[in-house]
């Protein structure tokens, strides 16, 4: 079994047992390089709630050709200004704490779009580059301190089909310090390109996640993590069945909205699950599908996510 990559504000320190993964890899980073270099020495919240937003921001690409991924594909080929823009005045809006994102190119453009367009909201950036074949990652917005990062894109696991594989975009695990103080795992999961060799991919890759939890988690009930981010899956498929079962839970089980908002395919495939710890002091949770006069379908084709806690527990 492979340690995760670890990256920390300060030190490395160790995960799970197995082999360290070297920095020395073909998508390794310094510590620099995969979080942003704003580090506030105090992460605490003066509020008494504190916010945690997920959304896939869809293909968000730089301007530049990557010659080792098929960045080119998609019509048009980046994120046009016009859309950072609209995509930066929902962000303000919402005023989320902690950001899990979805598709984003890569970690400078990034942290060149928060230094634009949310400038002075207080966002460290971190984002280390994935296994995914057109180069789209998942990150991390916050502000509140980071104690740890790990990305578990090495780590190799069988399918149900027997075949070896890998996460195929990552998991992304952040430790952050109080208010939030715990774990969040952000997540891409298999595409549904491939129909039910697809479906065993993402089932794959849930019973993965569990396992990591466990190892980190430790047995720890007080353990406080979510994981987050786009599912690739409906709520009814055995990829939702196999986390539920670990002991996750929906925290918008009961919302009839749906996440993914491009005809014909409407449907929720988002999803914000949690330890039963980090249930505690939850005040909502829900699928924004309108924001004010923000046109959220043209900033993606998916809606954000955003859950609320009281910092009184």
């Amino acid at each position: 079994m492979f340690r995760p990559l670890t990256l920390c504000a300060l030190i490395a320190t160790p995960l799970i047992s197995g082999v360290l993964i070297s920095l020395v890899s073909p998508v390794s980073t310094s510590v620099e390089g995969a979080v942003g270099n704003a580090f506030q020495d105090n992460g605490e919240l003066s509020g008494p709630s504190f916010r945690v937003m997920s959304w896939n921001i869809e293909n968000f690409f730089d301007v530049y050709d990557d010659p080792y991924t098929r960045d080119q594909v998609t019509k048009p080929a980046y994120v046009s200004k016009s859309r950072q823009k609209q995509i930066a005045a929902v962000i303000k809006e919402i005023d989320a704490d902690v950001i899990a994102l979805q598709e984003v190119e890569n970690r400078y453009l990034l942290q060149e779009f928060v230094d634009q367009y949310l400038d002075g909201m207080g966002y460290q950036v971190v984002l280390v580059e994935g296994n995914d074949t057109r180069g789209i990652d998942v990150g991390l917005l916050t502000r509140f301190a980071i104690q740890e990062v790990a990305s578990y894109q090495h780590r190799r696991f069988d399918s149900s089909a027997g075949e070896t594989m890998s996460f195929r975009r990552d998991l992304l695990r952040v430790r952050l310090a109080p208010p939030f103080d715990g774990d969040i795992y952000v997540v891409h999961l298999k595409s549904q390109h491939g129909d039910e060799v697809a479906d065993v991919v993402r089932e794959a890759e849930a019973s993965e996640i569990t396992k990591i939890m466990a190892e980190v988690g430790d047995g720890d009930k007080n353990y406080r993590a979510m994981v987050v981010g786009d599912f690739n899956e409906v709520p009814d498929m055995p990829t939702l069945d196999i986390l539920r079962n670990s002991g996750l839970t929906d925290c918008m089980a009961d919302s009839e909205k749906y996440s993914y908002n491009k005809e014909p395919y409407l449907s929720r495939i988002d999803y914000a699950l949690l330890t039963p710890a980090r249930q505690v002091g939850l005040i909502s949770a829900d699928i924004l599908q309108k924001l004010g006069k923000h046109n959220l379908e043209a900033c993606s084709d998916h809606y954000p996510l955003l859950m609320e806690w009281s910092t009184k527990n």
